[in-house]
């Protein structure tokens, strides 16, 4: 058998470690739940979520003629708090003109954490923990971006209903505003 340089396996071990250290510390990855056998496809329209701040039960087809600004993310993403950011411009420019709501999908989180991300950067709208048939029914019908948090993931929901999720990456002010106005 032959003997391995331990230079060449304490560079590969280390290499590991800091893939793995790099996945942990971005804090930007949640967990998901194995998909049903039946697709959910659009019951992420209807199923039931709860407004942390409000207690209020909402489903997504309540805000029907009105546009709707839905995206998830993780409070421990850093790239989510900077889309959150441009939503919060959004609502604060538009008033009553555009519904938000913030589905946090990090099974791991709770209400309270969840209110003092809100709280702390005085983010507007609605704020939900995902309901885990909500999270897989927004996987079947958008995909893996809208469960990847660092994709800065929304969903554009048009007054007749029509949704559709926009360009990954952080999006402004401008590009949500067209989102919900002009290009519905």
């Amino acid at each position: 058998m032959q003997r391995q340089d331990p230079a060449i396996l304490i560079i590969v071990l280390a290499a590991a470690v800091l893939v793995v250290a790099a996945i942990f510390a971005s804090g930007c990855t949640a967990p998901v739940e194995p998909a049903p056998s039946a697709s959910t496809g659009e019951a992420w329209r209807t199923i039931h979520f709860k407004d942390v701040r409000t207690g209020e039960t909402l489903t997504i087809d309540g805000f029907s003629g009105r546009p709707v600004i839905l995206y998830a993310f993780t409070v421990s993403c850093p790239i989510c708090t900077r889309q959150q950011k441009e939503i919060t411009a959004l609502k604060s420019a538009l008033g009553d003109q555009v519904e938000v709501i913030g589905l946090d999908i990090d099974p791991g989180e709770d209400s309270e954490t969840l209110k003092a991300h809100i709280a702390q950067n005085e983010f507007k709208g609605y704020y939900s923990l995902s309901p885990i048939e909500m999270t897989q029914s927004l996987l079947d019908e958008f995909g893996p971006v809208v469960i990847t948090p660092a994709s800065a993931p929304v969903i554009a929901i048009c007054p007749d209903g029509t949704a559709r999720i926009l360009d990954t990456g952080i999006k402004p002010l401008d590009t949500l505003r067209a989102a919900v106005t002009s290009e519905c």
